[in-house]
C-alpha cells in the first residue's frame, strides 16, 4: 500500500472539524507500530494512521497540500485531507515526535519535557482523541531490530520481497550500539508511562508479541474500540502486507546480547 501517496488523500478536502473521531497511536521505534498501522489503513474504516509529524513526511505533504508547514495550517489541512468520510482520524506518534510536536504547540523550546506533561496541547489539536499504546515486551528484541533497521536503513519490506533483506548479513553485532538502542527505547516508554500516568489517560493497549500472534483479531479488537462495537463492519486482512526481517542472524545477535548484559550483571524485567 502506498499510504502517503494523493490516493489516499480525500479530494475535494472535508470540512477539518468533522474530523471527530481522531486516535492516536502512541509508540517507540520497532515496536510494531507501522505493521498495527498497515493493517488499520487496510480495512478502509479506519483512516491512513501515518507519523504525520515526521518533518520529512510533513514536508512532502504540506508541498502537495499547498498549506505550508506552520502548525496550524498543516493539522487544519490534515484532517481535512486524512479524515475518513465517518470523522474517523489517526496519526502515529513515537515520544521523540510528541515533544517537538508539544514545543511547537506551546512555542516553547524543543528539548525533552520534564515530569508533568500536560496533554492540553494534543486535546487542542485533536479533540477527544482515543489514545493506543502498543508495546513490544521483548525489549532486546526490539533494541535488536532497531540496531538492523539503522544499519540497514531497511524498515519494512513487502511480503515475498527477498531483495529487500540482503543486506542484513553484513550487518556487525555491537553491544555498545545494541545497547544505546535499548536505552533509547527504555527512555521513551518511561516518559510514556508518566505522560499517560499524569494525564490520568488510560490508553488502548496493544502488545506486539499477541499482534503477531493473531493479526486480524488484534487489528478487528481495535477497531471496535475505536468506532466502537456497532460501528466497526470491515474486512481484516488475515495477514500483513510486509514480512518479518527477524532471521538466523538476528537471533544470534539477541543470545549473544542476552549472555553479555548477564556477564556484566544487568537485569532485565522486560525481557
Amino acid at each position: 500500500m502506498d499510504l502517503d501517496g494523493a490516493a489516499r488523500d480525500t479530494d475535494p478536502p472535508r470540512n477539518p472539524t468533522a474530523a471527530t473521531r481522531a486516535y492516536l497511536v502512541c509508540s517507540t521505534p520497532r515496536s510494531g507500530s507501522g505493521l498495527l498501522c498497515r493493517g488499520l489503513a487496510a480495512t478502509g474504516v479506519l483512516a491512513t494512521p501515518l507519523e504525520y509529524f515526521n518533518p520529512a513526511r510533513r514536508q512532502r505533504l504540506a508541498e502537495r497540500w499547498g498549506c505550508g508547514t506552520p502548525l496550524a495550517a498543516y493539522t487544519r489541512e490534515l484532517l481535512a485531507r486524512r479524515a475518513d468520510g465517518a470523522g474517523v482520524f489517526g496519526s502515529k506518534l513515537h515520544w521523540d515526535q510528541l515533544v517537538s510536536l508539544r514545543a511547537e504547540a506551546l512555542g516553547i523550546v524543543d528539548a525533552e519535557p520534564e515530569y508533568e506533561i500536560d496533554a492540553g496541547f494534543l486535546d487542542r489539536l485533536f479533540p477527544g482523541a482515543t489514545y493506543v499504546r502498543i508495546l513490544r515486551r521483548d525489549v532486546n528484541r526490539q533494541a535488536i531490530s532497531l540496531w538492523f533497521a539503522l544499519q540497514t536503513e531497511t524498515w519494512s519490506v513487502a511480503a515475498g520481497d527477498e531483495s529487500g533483506v540482503a543486506g542484513r548479513g553484513a550487518v556487525a553485532y555491537s553491544f555498545e550500539g545494541i545497547e544505546r538502542c535499548r536505552r533509547l527505547i527504555e527512555n521513551a516508554e518511561v516518559h510514556w508511562d508518566r505522560f499517560f500516568r499524569f494525564n490520568r489517560i488510560e490508553p488502548v493497549e496493544v502488545v506486539y508479541e499477541a499482534l503477531v500472534d493473531d493479526y486480524a483479531g488484534s487489528v478487528a479488537a481495535l477497531g471496535r474500540r475505536i468506532r466502537g462495537p456497532d460501528g466497526f463492519h470491515a474486512r481484516v486482512p488475515a495477514e500483513p502486507d510486509t514480512r518479518r526481517l527477524a532471521d538466523d542472524r538476528s537471533r544470534e545477535f539477541q543470545e549473544r546480547f542476552a549472555r553479555d548484559r548477564e556477564a556484566r550483571g544487568w537485569q532485565d524485567p522486560r525481557g
